[in-house]
């Protein structure tokens, strides 16, 4: 299925998913979200941007770029505390343009999404302990 989506993306076209796993909680809820991705250009690729990419493990994943380095990207997903991936510019499939959660649409451009994204960035060093709570409370 993935290699299909690279297709319909590397076309200009957009792709809805519904998110499945935990990586990218609390924003993302697994089972309950939808991810529209689409096709990105080389200034989309910043810190903060959410990325459906190919890891240098041969593994697809949906994680937030916080670092770039000339051609690799360093990834951390929302629901982890440490644990990073890297992917190469070329292995970078699609970024976020929006998700629908409870029937609302956020656009990754949007204040509260960039509100969202830089708080929990900012909150990296002690992250531990909202996901922690967050995880006892809904999950």
């Amino acid at each position: 299925m993935m290699e299909e989506i690279r297709e319909l993306i590397s076309e200009g076209k957009t792709v809805t998913l519904t998110v499945k796993g935990n990586s990218m909680n609390p924003f993302l809820v697994s089972m309950r979200d939808q991810m529209t991705l689409g096709p990105w250009k080389d200034e989309d690729i910043r810190k903060g941007c959410v990325a459906l990419v190919k890891d240098s493990r041969n593994n697809y994943l949906i994680h937030r770029i916080i670092a770039r380095k000339e051609k690799t990207v360093t990834l951390l997903g929302d629901g982890n505390i440490g644990f990073t991936e890297t992917a190469t510019m070329e292995n970078i499939i699609g970024i976020m343009y929006s998700i629908t959660r409870k029937g609302r649409i956020w656009t990754s451009d949007s204040f509260v999404w960039k509100l969202y994204s830089f708080t929990w960035m900012l909150l990296a060093p002690v992250r531990r302990w909202p996901l922690g709570l967050w995880r006892r409370l809904f999950l």
